[in-house]
């Protein structure tokens, strides 16, 4: 996927040049982003200054990426650049939070701007290695010509986190335009038909609309987004810690993305002393029918698990085939980097009030649905006679 394709979307540039109307001083930012307009065809926002902090989130949800000049206060006023310096990196941190790249372009060291970002939030920029950043920096007096465009390429496609959001945020906008303008075609009130649907049949409509939109665009994504000639490369790899940080983030959702009304197969409750319930009622089964029922007095089917010690875990699956015993159901990482053992032998049935104030979050598919479908396997497992001694 070329730069075009992965940088698509509108842009903001904030620069304090653009407080004059017109060019006569030529800052090479209005060369910049004129060359950026015409070789990517990417529209811009332009501002003089940073915005207000109450607009930070509209921006940036908005926003395909931002180039923001560092120097955003007049020469010589120490005040105003101590401050200015405080609101650049308070800007740099919020659009981390929504992981929107940030090009900063300027006409001061590359040092003297990295040194303040680490001064004032130190981890936000990383020096040692620059290509786990989602902020480049450079000089302005470096990109005047459309050929110094390939700087940016190279550290767009060289940033796998970067690289990969933008990949996916080109293949996630043309599912989703497919599935909406599919809809639309067949009923502009395709939702309420829906919702209806959900009301009649006591489900939670919310939840329930949502996940047939998901589900949808799952089925309208495009799989090969992503090139092997750039994320499979000949960097070493991430540490222990990273790798189990990673697994944890991609089979564990933690409580606080969860709705508290909603109980779903998966949810894991923290008993405290390394213990743990998890539920694997079905999510059919995990719905309030009735209106006079409450949320409060569901039940939910437990399995009892514990945290396993790390040269345990190594001991039965370091450099081995991952095999359970037939009671039992290991989740690799999922508890901050620890194992956690559910004993299908240990199975309880519990009332949500009695546990919701200790849920830390929900194990996803297909790793609940694994443990789900052994745990019903164990149920219904069929036991042999012995074989006579005699006969070997």
């Amino acid at each position: 996927m070329d730069i075009k394709s992965l940088m698509s979307g509108i842009a903001v540039v904030i620069d304090d040049a653009y407080e004059r109307d017109d060019e006569e001083h030529e800052d090479p930012i209005f060369q910049i982003v004129r060359n950026i307009e015409n070789e990517w065809q990417i529209p811009f926002y332009k501002t003089a200054s940073l915005p207000p902090e109450n607009q930070y989130k509209n921006l940036l949800r908005s926003a395909s990426f931002v180039l923001l000049d560092w120097k955003l206060w007049p020469s010589n006023a120490q005040e105003l650049e101590r401050e200015g310096i405080e609101a650049n990196v308070a800007f740099l941190n919020k659009a981390k939070e929504y992981f929107v790249p940030v090009f900063i372009f300027t006409n001061e060291t590359l040092e003297d701007v990295t040194n303040s970002i680490e001064e004032q939030s130190p981890g936000l920029y990383n020096e040692d290695d620059t290509e786990k950043n989602f902020i480049f920096v450079e000089k302005k007096s470096n990109l005047r010509q459309i050929s110094d465009l390939v700087a940016i390429s190279d550290w767009t496609t060289k940033n796998a986190s970067v690289y990969t959001l933008k990949s996916w945020e080109s293949a996630f906008y043309e599912a989703k335009r497919t599935l909406f303008s599919s809809m639309y075609d067949r009923s502009p009130n395709w939702p309420r038909a829906f919702w209806s649907a959900y009301e009649k049949d006591k489900v939670d409509p919310s939840s329930s609309l949502t996940l047939l939109i998901n589900n949808n665009l799952l089925g309208r994504f495009k799989s090969d987004v992503f090139s092997a000639q750039i994320l499979d490369s000949e960097n070493p790899p991430v540490c222990r810690e990273e790798i189990r940080s990673l697994m944890s983030e991609a089979s564990f959702v933690k409580n606080q993305c969860l709705l508290e009304t909603e109980v779903r197969s998966g949810d894991v409750f923290d008993l405290s002393d390394n213990k743990y319930l998890i539920n694997i009622r079905p999510d059919c089964d995990c719905i309030v029918r009735k209106e006079s029922d409450e949320i409060d007095q569901l039940e939910l089917y437990c399995l009892m698990g514990h945290t396993m010690d790390d040269e345990v875990v190594a001991n039965r699956f370091k450099n081995k085939p991952f095999v359970e015993k037939i009671w039992e159901s290991v989740s690799f990482g999922i508890i901050d980097g620890s194992t956690v053992q559910f004993d299908f032998r240990q199975f309880q049935i519990m009332k949500y009030k009695d546990l919701k104030t200790n849920r830390i979050g929900r194990l996803i598919h297909p790793h609940i649905t694994k443990m789900q479908q052994r745990f019903a396997f164990y149920q219904q497992r069929q036991g042999l006679p012995r074989i006579p001694q005699e006969a070997f």
